[in-house]
């Protein structure tokens, strides 16, 4: 049995704070410990970030919704990596360093009632039947994807000091990521599936040797490259690929084969 839900997140610098350092690192003069805001170069310009993904998603909390029987009110922990890149303002690359930033999502989900159990097997262990015990929670099952949205140096003081002529000094990171996630509540149940037997994996064929030339000529002319498909055939899904009506005469555009 099993319940999953799905949503997408934009989670913004006030969301997620500021970049922390994933490791100890020097940037620039500056040593910079493992947890730390990173601290900026004082002549980076700008800033970007690169190789984004999910570290890890760890289940912090997992409990009986006190109001809705049979929902339960989980807790996750998304660890996000990724690698900073600053730069001057002429684009010179200035430094990188490996940071993390943590989001925490509470959600509600429907995950029935159960009572708990003990399943012994030895599936798992030839030696003997292991025996384990379940209690009745469900167990969750979490899928995500990170997309970097961008990332900006931050200022301690914007406004504008008695010495107008003295440059503001970047002072933290910070980085928007959208974030896409399906959570799933499931439990080990018994159900009855129709069967249709046995599957019995088919003989490989021998595959003969292929020639490049004869590949090369069943493959369809990528339209695409020389003249990549217009905004209305792009939001279409229509490729430079897909032959032209030959009575057309190519939109009559005078190209066709003479």
């Amino acid at each position: 049995m099993l319940l999953h839900y799905r949503q997408q997140d934009c989670l913004t610098s006030d969301v997620l704070g500021p970049a922390r350092a994933e490791c100890f690192t020097h940037l620039g003069n500056k040593t910079i410990q493992e947890g730390d805001i990173i601290d900026p170069p004082s002549n980076a310009a700008s800033v970007s970030m690169e190789n984004l993904r999910v570290k890890k998603v760890i289940v912090s909390d997992k409990e009986a919704n006190p109001f809705k029987n049979g929902f339960w009110d989980i807790t996750l922990k998304y660890v996000f990596v990724y690698t900073l890149v600053f730069r001057e303002a002429d684009g010179t690359v200035i430094g990188r360093v490996h940071a993390n930033s943590i989001y925490t999502k509470k959600v509600t989900l429907f995950g029935s009632i159960g009572t708990e159990i003990s399943i012994s097997t030895d599936l798992f262990n030839p030696n003997g039947s292991g025996c384990s015990e379940l209690n009745s929670d469900p167990f969750v099952l979490v899928e995500s994807k990170a997309i970097p949205l961008g990332a900006e140096l931050r200022y301690q003081n914007r406004q504008c000091c008695s010495n107008c002529d003295d440059a503001l000094e970047p002072t933290e990171v910070g980085i928007t990521i959208g974030l896409f996630t399906i959570i799933k509540l499931f439990r080990l149940v018994n159900l009855s599936v129709l069967s249709r037997g046995f599957c019995i994996p088919k003989e490989c064929e021998d595959i003969s040797p292929l020639n490049p030339c004869e590949f090369f000529d069943s493959l369809d002319f990528p339209m695409d490259i020389f003249a990549p498909p217009q905004k209305t055939e792009f939001l279409a899904g229509i490729s430079g690929n897909i032959p032209r009506d030959k009575d057309n005469n190519n939109n009559n555009c005078g190209c066709g084969c003479r």
